[in-house]
Parts: structure tokens; C-alpha cells; sequence
């Protein structure tokens, strides 16, 4: 149902997008991929991410034509309009917004890194409209921090990673360089820690997969683009119950702090869950067209559970 035809993103330059205006005025943006008759996918990018995230995400990679994909801007970030002072966020209602507006029925939520947080709530808030739920590159959360010594207060601490895998790899760059040449990344390679550069690999010779970085890049570096919600990585793990609805996790090597086996060990043997572990550093990139075929096919497997 899913191979028959396929849509390669670097023949989209130009999204179709949209936007709707959520009840405190704020406008909530999405670009849109694939076949306006596919099922709906709705994908939140991680942190230092925007709607245009998959034109490399799946660079080089087929979208099956089964697939509706529907990348948002989280608030502040591209063209979603940032929380107003004293606002708070919440993920889960702004989905419900987008679902009820797009009147696309059930939908797959798809998260990668603190999207993962954000789909796992709409998940637990509205099942119903929840077709299956696809974590890519999840994050647990922060164990306390352990009594340190008061002669070597911060001896123990932890390097805190950049805002998702994209915030990484620009962190290693030249503020204001231009993403666009070959010569940035090439400087930037040695600056980057051992993971960011595996997760990269030579990527970065490649012109297209350069520009649309630079064009992402673009819609999130915005001084009043700051969420209100502070950073809290994996609260999705805090509470796993999500109501009879599917899920799956996709994992690489390398992710960070969080490894496959802790994910593993978290999950279970839990009814509906399944974790995939990804040869290489991180799921984040070669595996999308698995990742969108499986979010797809949940639609068919609860008919067919129906």
C-alpha cells in the first residue's frame, strides 16, 4: 500500500503552508509534504528546529506517497507567532487545534527529541485522535544531580547538549557564517563533539543538504523567538500510559546522553510499544522513509484491530 509511488523532497522547493490562529491570537504555522490524499503525519521538530526541518531530514530519501507530512513551527520559532507575556505553552491544545481545523480525522504524531515530549502529551490528553504515536531520538529524563563536593561544585556536571541535533552542529560554526558554503562546515567539523560530527558524516558536501540546514537555521534564530516553556528534556518517560494507542521508538547508537538499552529497559515488555534501534549514531537521519511507513500503517492495523 505504501511503495507504490514515492516523493523525493529535494524536488520541493517550495512547501505548500498554512497557518491557523489558536484562541490567544497566536498564529500556529506548517508546512506540508507529500500527498494531500495520504494520512495524516504531523511531525514536531526538536528544539532549534522549524516546519522546513524535513528538507534535510529526508534528504536524499523517498517520502512514501501514502503519506500527508505535517511539520509545524513551534511557538516563537519560523512563522508561529511566540506565547505573549504571562502565556503558557501547551503543545497538546495547539494539536487539537490543528486537528479539529484540518478536520483530518485521526492523526500519527511523529517527535523527535523535546517533539517527542510534546506528541506523547497530545497522545495522553486526546487517544482518540491518535493513530499511533513514532518517538525519534528520545531523551529520558535528567536523573537528580548528586551532592557535589562544595570545594568542586561542578566537578560532576554534565555537558548540557544544544538545542537538538541542528543546534549542535551550529554551535561548532562562526556566529553569522554563512551555512550555504562548504568551507563552514569544514572549519566548524573539528569544533564539534564526537557525536554531533558522526551524525553529520560528510553530509555537509553536499550543496543541497547545505542550504536547506541554512534554511532552517534561518527560522529559528530569532532574538524574540524564546519559548516560554523551559527546557525540560524527556517527560514523555515520566508517564507511559497512552491509552491502547501505539507506539513506536526509533533509536540510534549515539544519541547523546540516552542510549538504545535504556530505552529498551524503560519500554518493557509494555503491550503496543516497540523500540528500534538504528545502525549508526542517531535516528534522526537515513531512516525516515521506515519511520513514515510505520506511522502509516498504524492507520490500517487499528482498522483492521478494530
Amino acid at each position: 500500500m505504501f511503495d507504490d509511488e514515492e516523493t523525493l523532497l529535494a524536488d520541493v522547493e517550495h512547501p505548500a503552508h498554512g497557518a491557523i490562529r489558536v484562541p490567544d491570537g497566536r498564529a500556529l504555522a506548517w508546512s506540508e509534504y507529500g500527498s494531500a490524499r495520504g494520512v495524516p503525519c504531523i511531525l514536531i521538530p526538536d528544539a532549534g528546529s522549524s516546519r522546513l526541518a524535513p528538507a534535510w531530514l529526508l534528504h536524499d530519501s523517498a517520502l512514501p506517497s501514502a503519506v500527508r507530512l505535517l511539520a509545524l513551527d513551534r511557538p516563537g520559532t519560523g512563522a508561529s507567532d511566540p506565547i505573549g507575556l504571562g502565556g503558557r505553552e501547551d503543545p497538546a491544545e495547539d494539536l487539537r487545534r490543528l486537528v479539529d481545523t484540518l478536520a483530518v480525522g485521526r492523526v500519527a504524531v511523529i517527535g523527535i527529541g523535546q517533539g517527542v515530549d510534546d506528541v506523547f502529551a497530545f497522545a495522553t490528553r486526546y487517544p482518540r485522535l491518535v493513530a499511533s504515536v513514532s518517538g525519534v531520538s528520545a531523551r529520558l529524563s535528567e536523573p537528580a544531580p548528586a551532592r557535589r563536593s562544595i570545594l568542586r561544585p561542578f566537578a560532576d556536571r554534565a555537558q548540557r547538549p544544544v538545542g537538538g541535533l541542528l543546534g549542535s552542529w551550529l554551535a561548532a560554526t562562526a556566529p553569522a557564517a554563512d551555512l550555504t558554503r562548504e568551507s563552514t562546515w569544514a572549519k566548524a567539523l573539528p569544533r564539534m563533539t564526537a557525536a554531533a560530527a558522526a551524525a553529520l558524516g560528510d553530509r555537509w558536501q553536499e550543496t543541497d543538504f547545505r542550504a536547506a540546514l541554512a534554511t532552517d537555521a534561518e527560522q529559528t534564530q530569532k532574538a524574540w523567538g524564546t519559548v516560554t516553556r523551559p527546557a525540560e528534556p524527556g517527560g514523555w518517560s515520566r508517564d507511559l500510559t497512552t491509552d491502547g494507542v501505539p507506539v513506536h521508538l526509533w533509536h540510534g547508537q549515539n544519541e547523546g546522553t540516552t542510549s538504545v538499552s535504556e530505552i529498551r529497559s524503560l519500554v518493557g515488555a509494555r503491550p503496543g510499544w516497540e523500540v528500534t534501534g538504528v545502525t549508526g549514531p542517531t535516528a534522526v537521519l537515513g531512516v525516515w522513509p521506515q519511520i513514515l511507513s510505520s506511522a502509516a500503517s498504524s492507520f490500517t492495523n487499528n482498522a483492521s484491530a478494530a
